[in-house]
């Protein structure tokens, strides 16, 4: 299936998304913090057995002190970072069960997933969350380019110092895109993918609206319209719940040029054909899943997805937007725990 040619596409940052959310909704201006989390003795739900074998760490991890966040994101526990790639990644792990590796979107952090989210997806799996390269508690090297597959060896070569063994990755919008180019260029890292929001880069992929796009990135934007492309107009319940969420765990810091590298990055996705080329190749099982009414991702990349993959499932939410997986979490997350017993990763 071929898309319609594509005019440039300005990528919108999710961290930016959330930030005019968290700035102009209910919870007042985000503030970054030097390290993110609150200073608490609490720790991370500690794996089962079986988890803690499969995630024993191959390189020195050091924990960041006073990470720890308190009250309902105390489960989290504490920042750790490890050298992976030629950077240093700051992760998260808690919950018990297979691995799941999660991936943030375009500058997203770790703060950016939703307590709730992570608290469900933790009573299933041992969870992996972290910063992608240049975000938050994670370093860059800025002498060379940031591209969307630079971001998926990076993934990659965190689950190899982790000790992961083929975990299940989840990525969302950008982390999605990150997600299927593993799954192309890396099969053997994953057992299986979940991807939402994403789409195949290149020439196939369907563009962000432009009046959408141009909306995104406007500064004049206010939280009520951010909220009005994340989610369809009569979600009020699934709104008022991710408002809720935000600031449960101390945001973390963004920098000016993390945000230009990662656009960059975008946009270098839009000519990269990788992802679309070797993806027929792979044998990973996929779960596609996008909001039917999704204005930021056409849902038609999740069909291309599909389509061009050989052992993919699609699972449009029918009134859902880009923010499906937290509109909807019981649904998503009792998707992903079938996906994942029905593939034979758990």
């Amino acid at each position: 299936m071929s898309a319609s040619p594509r005019t440039p596409r300005t990528r919108t940052p999710l961290r930016l998304a959330v930030a005019v959310v968290v700035a102009t909704v209910t919870l007042g201006a985000v503030a970054c913090s030097p390290g993110g989390g609150h200073a608490t003795s609490a720790s991370s739900s500690r794996p089962s057995t079986k988890a803690t074998a499969m995630t024993a760490t191959t390189a020195a991890s050091t924990t960041v002190p006073n990470s720890a966040p308190s009250g309902p994101g105390a489960f989290l526990g504490p920042v750790r970072r490890i050298p992976v790639d030629g950077i240093t990644v700051g992760y998260r792990q808690f919950g018990s069960g297979p691995d799941l590796l999660m991936v943030m979107g375009d500058t997203g952090t770790m703060s950016d997933w939703t307590v709730d989210l992570l608290s469900r997806l933790g009573r299933h799996y041992h969870v992996t969350i972290f910063d992608n390269r240049g975000v938050g508690y994670t370093s860059d090297d800025t002498q060379v380019p940031d591209t969307i597959p630079l971001m998926a060896d990076d993934t990659v070569a965190l689950i190899k110092a982790l000790g992961l063994r083929h975990p299940t990755l989840l990525g969302w919008s950008m982390g999605g895109e990150i997600g299927l180019t593993v799954a192309a260029l890396h099969p053997g890292a994953i057992s299986a993918l979940v991807s939402t929001g994403g789409d195949l880069g290149g020439s196939q992929a369907i563009n962000t609206p432009p009046a959408v796009a141009k909306e995104l990135n406007s500064p004049t934007t206010t939280g009520p319209q951010m909220l009005d492309l994340l989610f369809p107009a009569d979600a009020t319940a699934a709104r008022t719940a991710y408002i809720g969420q935000l600031g449960l765990i101390a945001p973390e810091k963004v920098g000016n040029e993390t945000l230009l590298r990662q656009y960059q990055a975008g946009q270098a996705y839009e000519s990269f054909e990788g992802t679309w080329d070797k993806l027929p190749d792979s044998t990973i099982p996929m779960l596609i899943t996008n909001g039917s009414l999704d204005k930021i991702t056409p849902p038609g990349n999740a069909r291309i997805i599909t389509q061009r993959a050989k052992h993919a499932k699609l699972v449009l939410f029918p009134s859902a937007g880009h923010a499906m997986l937290v509109q909807d979490p019981d649904r998503f997350v009792s998707l992903v725990t079938q996906f994942t017993k029905a593939s034979g990763t758990e």
